[in-house]
């Protein structure tokens, strides 16, 4: 099933796109004053941030569910995509992004192409221009709505992917932990690029193993955390 977007869109004027140095593009978002990525790589940061300590722990299972809070440039989903055809485990996908990319910026960005699989470059405008689609291994919904309460042990990886606690601070509170715990699955495994002191005592508190690991480059440290309760 194939159902369009209608959500209220970033521009020009709201975003542009830079290069980083891994040679992947990002955005920098003018109202938050921050970039979607690191300025060291978009693409390596999100691969070793989010496939590699994430996703890669969860690659026992035959169909791995996924939350991401938030979708943004879609990199991380296209890459989450990119792991399901490759190792022919299903995934299911759900991202959350309240204002989703003009196609005027998000075809600048040209991950199918720098990731070298310009093949697979109508999947990644898919995700972008409607909100749910399936192929083979890899089903995918893209929502407006933080509605992360309707979900209970769901979620086998979550993708902590927020803009930072200074700018989107209402996103990093014990409530939100709390939510995430909750819709974490059973050894489900949630990533943040983040490894801020308190966002990671918020973690604890919620329930969860943290640890901080090496971080992406250019960034010393992450945080990555397991719920091993039921």
């Amino acid at each position: 099933m194939i159902k369009e977007s209608t959500y209220p869109f970033l521009g020009r004027e709201d975003v542009f796109v830079m290069t980083t140095r891994d040679g992947s593009n990002t955005l920098f978002n003018r109202s938050h004053n921050e970039p979607y990525h690191s300025l060291y790589g978009a693409v390596s940061e999100s691969r070793h941030t989010y496939i590699q300590n994430c996703l890669l722990t969860q690659a026992h299972l035959s169909n791995i569910r996924i939350l991401e809070f938030g979708f943004g440039t879609g990199l991380n989903a296209f890459l989450s995509f990119l792991f399901a055809e490759k190792h022919h485990i299903k995934i299911d996908y759900l991202g959350f992004e309240a204002f989703p990319l003009e196609k005027s910026i998000y075809s600048q960005l040209d991950y199918p192409v720098y990731l070298a699989s310009p093949q697979h470059e109508h999947v990644f405008y898919q995700m972008h221009e409607v909100d749910t689609f399936s192929t083979s291994f890899f089903h995918f919904q893209r929502k407006d709505q933080w509605d992360i309460e309707s979900y209970t042990s769901s979620f086998d990886c979550i993708y902590f992917d927020a803009f930072a606690p200074v700018a989107q601070p209402e996103l990093w509170q014990q409530e939100m932990f709390d939510s995430l715990y909750n819709a974490t699955a059973h050894h489900g495994c949630l990533v943040t690029y983040c490894s801020k002191g308190d966002v990671r005592r918020r973690m604890l508190k919620a329930g969860y193993l943290v640890q901080r690991i090496h971080g992406a480059t250019g960034k010393r440290e992450m945080l990555q955390a397991i719920k091993l309760q039921q």
